[in-house]
This record gives structure tokens, C-alpha cells and sequence, in this order.
């Protein structure tokens, strides 16, 4: 009995040891099979070629403006009377054609008129302060002709507009434009510095109602980039964009006056220690047309010049004008040419290569609607 256990035991073992070489067997079977590898694993082919695209180009530089500062400025009126109402905020928006406070219950109104208002207008008066009063008016959407005449015109236009900002008819007469409706301000819009006006209290002295950031006098680039595309430049703050000249200066007043409204401008100088600067981009006024290429298709860089490649055709001059994030902007330089004595058609390569990358930018025209990826550097384009 004990006989026939042992041999049931061998056979188990036998047939264990029979299945296990079989399955060996066809794992190895299974390695020995040639296999292609993922799509994704796959080696890639170099590519070649490029299709050149193109775009625009402000040769955009970050830069300090050195601010030339005065004194804070104040919105003055000259009503006197008991404050009894203010729509002012520090840190907030004072826009022209808007009401500042109340005196009295009358409202005086914010007014950016080229040249304040300094006397009540009376018919048939004229000046820059009429002119001013008819720009303006004309600006926030009166019909007014703007000749610099206190005319029936003007009465009527100005009469119109002080009621539709809820100035009783009793203050508004019929042949007198009085100045104390109006409080000027600088620009359409200003930064509010501090609130002097106090309800409940009479108007100061000054007739102060609200105080904004100092005057701006001046202002320049603090230091010039070195690199720079030649041509005529502007800067842009915030929404604004205005021109400079070559040593980085603003010149216009009306620039320097929208420069001094913006929040910006207020919050750097409320914090300045020492000269207040401001951050600004230094651009192009007119962006340029640029040609897109790889780094690797430009060779023989010098002096913002180089070489690239076409697909077909022979090596030509380029100016670089910039580069961005592996990309590199080049013009074709009026003076770039071939070098005919290399040129070798037979290893010029069809536009369609490789296709063209993906994206917003739309493949610039022959000569320069492909370029060689790893050039032939020693062909000469000079």
C-alpha cells in the first residue's frame, strides 16, 4: 500500500515537472517573437525643416520713468456754505462732469477744462477759459460750438447741463455762467489723494474740497536698454500709451497730465522714498514685421546679423531682431544675398518636407518659406 502511495507521489511529480518545462517552453517562444515597439516609444526622426511664419514685433523692454514731482493739488470751489453732502473716496476715480460735494444742497461739479474757469461768463465774453468751458462741455456730450464766445449757444448748453446734474433751477441764472458750479480738475479722470471736504462742517478757507497726488512735472526713462531696435518709441502704463523722445523723455503736457491721473501714479508716489519711479514698458510706436525661426537655423552671428538657410535656394543675410522662448525674429536684410558659387540645387528639399507648425501665425512666402533646421555652415551668405 505503501508502494502504490509512493508511486502516485512520482507520478504528481513527473507530470508537475512536465507542465512546468511547457510552460517554459512557450515563454521562451513568446520572448523569441520579433515585437515592434509602441507608436510612442519610437525613436523620432529629426526633423529637417521648418516652415518660417511671421508676426509682429514691438521689441517690448521693461523700464523704471524718474518721476518729477510737485506739490499735492486740490479741487477747490469757490461756493461757500455748509458742506452737506460728499462723493468723495480716498483712492478713488474723480471724473470730470460728476458731482464732488454739496454746498448747501447745491451741487459743485467736477469740471477738467483746459483753462479753469477764474470768473463768471456773462454773453458776448471770450478767452481760452470759454474755450476751455465749450471743449469740454462739447466732450461729455452737449451741442456746443467751440469758438471761445459766450454766445446764446453756450448759455443754453451750459444752463442744460448744470440741471441735468440736479442743480435747482433757482441756482442756475439765465444770463450768467457762474464758476462756482464748477470745481476743476486736471485730467477727465483723477486719483483721489485725501478727502478734506467735511459734512456737517462749512467749507475751509481754501475752499478745499478734495486733494490729489502731487503734479507730475516731468518724466524720463531712468536708464535706457543697450539692446534695443532702432525706430521711435513709446511707453505704456497701464492702459496708456504715450510717445518719448530719443533720451527717453516725455515731452507732451497732456501725456504728463494723463501719466499724473493714473492709480498707479498715485499709489507710487504716496509710498515713494526718495525720486518715485514707476515700471513702464519701452516699445515700438510702429511694431515691426518679423520672420520666425528655430535658434539652431541662424550660424555666423555678428553684429545682429546672420545666416539662415532657405529650402530651396541658397544661404541669405538676415538682421535678428529679437528672441523669445526659443524662437528667434529675424528681417531679411536688404543687403543679404546668395552666394551663387556654392549653391547646389541637388540638395535643395521639397516645401512639403514637413508640414507646417501648428499654430496663430500664418507661413511667410518664398524665398524664406523654409529654412534648414541644422544649416550648412560652411557656405558663406556675405
Amino acid at each position: 500500500m505503501s508502494g502504490r502511495r509512493s508511486a502516485a507521489v512520482s507520478g504528481s511529480l513527473i507530470g508537475l515537472g512536465s507542465l512546468l518545462v511547457a510552460a517554459a517552453a512557450a515563454v521562451g517562444a513568446v520572448v523569441a517573437l520579433p515585437t515592434d515597439p509602441p507608436a510612442a516609444l519610437r525613436t523620432a526622426s529629426p526633423v529637417q525643416t521648418v516652415a518660417v511664419t511671421e508676426r509682429t514685433d514691438a521689441d517690448e523692454h521693461q523700464v523704471q520713468l524718474a518721476l518729477d514731482t510737485g506739490a499735492p493739488r486740490s479741487v477747490v470751489t469757490s461756493r461757500t456754505g455748509i458742506v452737506t453732502s460728499s462723493s468723495c473716496s480716498t483712492g478713488g476715480v474723480l471724473r470730470s462732469g460728476t458731482e464732488i460735494a454739496r454746498v448747501d444742497d447745491v451741487p459743485v461739479i467736477a469740471f477738467a477744462s483746459r483753462t479753469p474757469l477764474f470768473r463768471d461768463l456773462t454773453l458776448d465774453d471770450r478767452g481760452e477759459d470759454v474755450r476751455g468751458l465749450q471743449q469740454e462741455l462739447a466732450r461729455l456730450g452737449s451741442t456746443i460750438a467751440v469758438d471761445g464766445i459766450v454766445g446764446p449757444g453756450t448759455l443754453r448748453a451750459t444752463r442744460s447741463f448744470l440741471l441735468s446734474h440736479d442743480v435747482p433751477r433757482a441756482a442756475v441764472p439765465d444770463d450768467t455762467i457762474e464758476r462756482s458750479a464748477f470745481a476743476w480738475i486736471p485730467a477727465a479722470e483723477a486719483t483721489v489723494r485725501t478727502c478734506t471736504a467735511v459734512v456737517g462742517a462749512p467749507v475751509d478757507a481754501d475752499g478745499t474740497l478734495v486733494e490729489l497726488p502731487a503734479e507730475l512735472r516731468g518724466a524720463r526713462i531712468e536708464q535706457l536698454p543697450s539692446e534695443a531696435v532702432a525706430g521711435a518709441r513709446e511707453i505704456a502704463v497701464g492702459q496708456l500709451r504715450t510717445a518719448v523722445d530719443d533720451n527717453g523723455v516725455v515731452t507732451d503736457p497732456d501725456a504728463l497730465t494723463q501719466i499724473g491721473a493714473l492709480p498707479e501714479y498715485a499709489a507710487t508716489v504716496a509710498s515713494a522714498d526718495g525720486v518715485p519711479t514707476l515700471p513702464a514698458s519701452w516699445v515700438l510706436a510702429e511694431p515691426l514685421e518679423v520672420r520666425v525661426v528655430p535658434p539652431s537655423a541662424l550660424w555666423d552671428v555678428r553684429d545682429h546679423h546672420a545666416c539662415v538657410q532657405p529650402v530651396p535656394g541658397d544661404p541669405v543675410r538676415v538682421e535678428v531682431v529679437g528672441s523669445e522662448l526659443g524662437q528667434s525674429f529675424i528681417r531679411v536684410d536688404p543687403g543679404g544675398t546668395a552666394d551663387p558659387t556654392t549653391a547646389d540645387p541637388t540638395t535643395a528639399e521639397p516645401a512639403t518636407a514637413e508640414p507646417a507648425t501648428a499654430g496663430p501665425a500664418t507661413a511667410v512666402p518664398t524665398p524664406l518659406d523654409r529654412v534648414r533646421v541644422v544649416p550648412d555652415t560652411g557656405r558663406s551668405c556675405r
